[in-house]
């Protein structure tokens, strides 16, 4: 069955029955029969919501279904959060779509981007709660809200495509996602429900978040599953990896270890970063760029386990693929990381009072400008280094921000550096310490670099030429790194051949 053709039908017909060109037809219309109009919006509602949400379940199917997504705490997190609301809302499921998405697929294709930097669905989201809530009325003075929302609704159904031509299946009492020959497991997402015939669409957990309430995607009616197994079967794995807070997400331990062993003749360009750490250079912001395979990495576990030897704090972040690995859970490491930090008992480097903060170190809000405003806080009225830190620089590196913006293209780094309203909205810039020092390295890639993690503008960039970007291995230092192994001009020529190092 196809649920999707039925929405998108009735949507379609009603509206070609509606045309309006101008601002006044529409407000003659709600004069003279309201309920047409209210129908028509009530239609395409129930349209965008079946797309929205069954998107995402879909798109979340495909992760769950991609490997072993226990190790990929933040997606599990953000689904816990937003799937176990006691009244879930289209702003979850807009939230699971863009956490589940990934960069480049259809999905994301299909969800056009405006000149704000808004979605549709963002859009979509935002014109039905106003609607649901009647902050928009089908009233004659709400004209022009409801015309702008109509077009939201007429974006929405061009997204009918990424669902036509498939079908919702049963087989062996489990709903399956069929999309040509490709079958897609749906359960927990969706089961069965008072009309066994029919799925239903998993909403939310209520009653103290112990019960699953599911949708019927034909009639639209609500079922409550007569046991929880499935649902608590499927969640089980998830609650293990979040067990004991996000904590254990990221451990770089490893990594550390491999760049340890390929730092080799970058001795003249640590000297530079770390003179610009101890120094009073212009620039609080330091970019280290170049090509993939130049040794940004290595340089940057040199770096930092030269601060640690010279006993300078710094929280740091390698990227990596996956959600797990957007500036989101870098956050949620960086005020981890900070709590953990040697030297300290209870808080790290962080010297908290407020019982309030205490409790959401304790347990991290899920919203990303809410975990923007807790490290916000931390780092600027809550940072106290021990007595071995005193008079050193707080130093925050993030290693491959080009990484971080492909796991979520939503999230900027200067996203940061901003202050928000409890709408989300942007109050002014947020100013980091002077003790602070950020490090971001990145791949150049020309025009391409704007964007996600263009530092232009805003940022206080700091200039070392040696890093900006950062070159091949010199002749000079490769004979350098040789000279303890006395070989030979035979063997320094190959090497440079090979490696095609240049004078």
């Amino acid at each position: 069955m196809n649920p999707f053709f039925k929405y998108k039908d009735r949507y379609t017909k009603l509206r070609s029955e509606i045309l309006l060109t101008e601002d006044e037809a529409l407000q003659t219309l709600i004069e003279e029969s309201p309920g047409r109009v209210n129908n028509l919006i009530v239609s395409g509602l129930g349209m965008g919501t079946l797309f929205l949400r069954m998107g995402a379940v879909i798109q979340m199917s495909l992760r769950l279904n991609d490997g072993d997504s226990s190790n990929d705490a933040l997606f599990i997190k953000q689904m816990m959060d937003n799937l176990r609301e006691t009244l879930p809302s289209d702003t979850n499921w807009k939230n699971l779509w863009y956490a589940s998405m990934h960069l480049g697929s259809k999905w994301e294709k299909a969800i056009p981007r405006f000149k704000d930097k808004t979605t549709i669905l963002d859009q979509f989201v935002t014109f039905r709660n106003k609607f649901v809530h009647q902050y928009i009325k089908v009233i004659p003075s709400h004209s022009i809200e409801l015309k702008k929302g109509l077009g939201i609704l007429d974006e929405m159904s061009c997204m009918y495509p990424l669902y036509e031509n498939t079908s919702i299946e049963l087989i062996d009492d489990n709903y399956y996602w069929k999309d040509g020959a490709d079958l897609l497991a749906l359960h927990p997402f969706v089961q069965k429900g008072s009309y066994d015939d029919m799925p239903y669409l998993f909403q939310g957990m209520y009653d103290n978040k112990l019960k699953a309430k599911f949708i019927n995607t034909i009639l639209g009616d609500e079922t409550i599953a007569s046991e929880n197994n499935a649902i608590d079967k499927q969640f089980e794995p998830f609650q293990k990896a979040l067990k004991s807070g996000a904590g254990r997400i990221f451990d770089h331990a490893e990594r550390m270890q491999y760049y340890r062993a390929c730092f080799v003749g970058r001795e003249r360009e640590l000297s530079e970063v770390l003179n610009w750490v101890d120094g009073n250079n212009k620039g609080n912001v330091l970019p280290i760029y170049a090509e993939a395979g130049m040794g940004k990495g290595a340089l940057t576990a040199g770096i930092i386990e030269a601060l640690i030897d010279a006993k300078v704090p710094v929280l740091y972040h390698f990227c990596g693929s996956g959600m797990g690995n957007s500036l989101h859970s870098v956050l949620y490491h960086f005020i981890l990381q900070g709590r953990n930090m040697p030297g300290m008992s209870g808080s790290g480097i962080w010297h908290i009072e407020d019982e309030k903060l205490h409790r959401k170190l304790e347990r991290l809000p899920s919203r990303y400008h809410d975990a923007i405003k807790l490290f916000q806080t931390l780092v600027t009225d809550c940072y106290k280094p021990p007595s071995k830190y005193v008079n050193k620089p707080l130093i925050i590196i993030i290693d491959g921000l080009d990484e971080a913006a492909v796991a979520n293209s939503q999230f900027r780094i200067t996203d940061w550096f901003y202050t928000y309203n409890y709408k989300d909205e942007i109050d002014e810039d947020w100013v980091s310490p002077e003790y602070v020092k950020w490090i971001f390295t990145y791949r150049s890639f020309g025009e391409h670099s704007k964007g996600a993690f263009q530092l232009g503008g805003r940022f206080n960039l700091a200039n070392i030429p040696l890093v900006q970007p950062l070159l091949g291995i010199s002749e000079e230092a490769m004979r350098e790194a040789f000279k303890p192994f006395e070989v030979s001009e035979e063997f320094n020529q190959k090497v440079m051949e090979k490696g095609a190092i240049t004078k």
